[in-house]
């Protein structure tokens, strides 16, 4: 069995001649909680619909569970849970109806915990999913996701339309979920500050090409942005970092964000160039990282993977 609960090699997906996802490899391994990130058009949901099984790759290779999902049986199938972007149910079901007819479809149902969030979620009662509103509509499809028990569960958006309450209670119950024996949580989010509270890996792309990948606290802890009190040259500050911004915010001035910070480096370039001296050092939170790698990196096509 592959160590990883999702992988793909090379893989690629073309739509009339458009490149909508670029020989993109990922790497999940079994008991994470994956946070996907990207612009809108980064190619993340056609990436979630080849993991799913649901696009064909035009080339490369994607496995779930150590398979290729196109070919997954139904034993296979039960062991991944999905909540899509755009997840309807049929009009005239009601929560207590989606409950009883998946009770019935997966082995590894938790009927209790689907009982209990009925109730948590405030579905019980509320009518046919047609009459729910926008927020309803994504609790219980989150609720259906989770009480699948499955070993992988990928959601794409699955926070939209939820309130701040909604979403904490939400955040909640996918740790509670990563907390199971090997289960795998892969989630996609504009929202970075609630992926931050809860992931453990990172997968950064754009324009369908990988950009960064890697644990998420060794990615903060290198990430740093240096204001220092004199000019420094670039050319300085590349001979022991990764630069991905440089300017003057003042005459007589520098900053720079770096991605593989550390103090060796920064007391080396001290000692190289006395002027370096001293600088202003901050940590940046997840969202900041983001914009500072999409903006900053954007059509250098340049790949980062952190161990």
């Amino acid at each position: 069995m592959s160590e990883y609960a999702i992988e793909t090699r090379k893989l690629t997906k073309i739509f009339d001649n458009r490149i909508a996802v670029d020989a993109l490899d990922i790497q999940t391994s079994a008991g994470s909680v994956l946070g996907f990130v990207g612009v809108n058009g980064a190619g993340k949901t056609t990436t979630i619909r080849m993991l799913m099984g649901h696009l064909h790759p035009t080339s490369g290779q994607v496995k779930t569970l150590g398979n290729d999902p196109r070919r997954h049986n139904e034993e296979l199938k039960g062991r991944v849970a999905y909540v899509s972007e755009n997840m309807n149910l049929p009009g005239w079901i009601t929560p207590e109806g989606a409950v009883k007819m998946n009770t019935n479809l997966y082995s590894q149902w938790d009927s209790s915990l689907a009982e209990s969030l009925l109730d948590e979620f405030e579905l019980r009662g509320s009518g046919s999913y047609s009459r729910l509103s926008r927020g309803q509509k994504r609790k219980i499809c989150i609720l259906l996701a989770i009480c699948q028990n499955a070993e992988l569960l990928i959601m794409d958006e699955p926070a939209l339309g939820l309130d701040v309450a909604a979403r904490h209670d939400f955040l909640k119950r996918i740790l509670e979920v990563a907390c199971g024996d090997k289960r795998t949580v892969f989630i996609s989010s504009h929202l970075l500050s609630d992926l931050e509270r809860i992931v453990d890996r990172i997968v950064l792309i754009d324009k369908g090409r990988l950009l960064l990948q890697g644990n998420l606290e060794d990615l903060k802890a290198g990430v740093r942005q240096l204001h220092f009190a004199a000019e420094v040259p670039k050319e300085e500050l590349e001979q022991h970092f990764q630069v991905i911004r440089y300017n003057h915010p003042a005459a007589g001035e520098t900053l720079a964000v770096v991605l593989d910070f550390n103090e060796q480096r920064l007391h080396q370039l001290c000692q190289q160039n006395s002027s370096a001296e001293n600088p202003r050092v901050f940590g940046l939170n997840l969202e900041d990282i983001f914009v500072e790698l999409v903006k900053n990196t954007n059509g250098k096509n340049e790949e980062r993977t952190e161990q």
